[in-house]
């Protein structure tokens, strides 16, 4: 089953930068994707409490509740516990910090500042992803739909 037409891939874009937001817009812009823009990690909680997220990009280092803080409270839901975080930091290059974001469940680690494109095809893996999970969700609500008609219907 493919992708629904006109369905669009929300992604989550957390950091407390209004340019930082601005220059992940601009390089991830495309007209298949949802681009929810968080400026805190209270309001990227908020985000995910209101859709499903193909990939979250991250910024580690927020004042009030940092990335890694906002991971681990990510983490804990059922809900959003296997979505795909990839933590975005200028700061943070030591190995403890990478190891720390790992721990947490990250699938990248990314260092400011990056190439669009190696971020646009990483992105674009967890879209697909996304995607086909989403296929297969429909296609087994499909299959029970049709099992459990069929079960009501009377054997001749």
């Amino acid at each position: 089953m493919t992708p629904i037409p006109d369905e669009k891939v929300n992604i989550l874009l957390v950091d407390d930068q209004a340019g930082n937001l601005l220059a992940l817009e601009s390089i991830l812009d495309d007209p298949e994707l949802n681009l929810v823009r968080a400026d805190s990690g209270r309001a990227a909680l908020r985000a995910l409490l209101e859709r499903e997220f193909a990939v979250i990009l991250l910024d580690v280092q927020m004042p009030n509740l940092d990335g890694f803080e906002t991971a681990s409270l990510i983490r804990e839901r059922d809900k959003s516990r296997d979505t795909p975080i990839i933590f975005l930091t200028a700061l943070s290059r030591s190995e403890t910090h990478v190891f720390r974001g790992y721990e947490l469940g990250a699938v990248d680690y990314i260092f400011k500042p990056y190439q669009p494109e190696i971020l646009r095809y990483k992105v674009n893996v967890f879209v697909e992803l996304f995607r086909k999970n989403q296929a297969i969700k429909r296609q087994a609500h499909e299959l029970a739909r049709l099992s459990r008609n069929g079960a009501e219907q009377p054997l001749p």
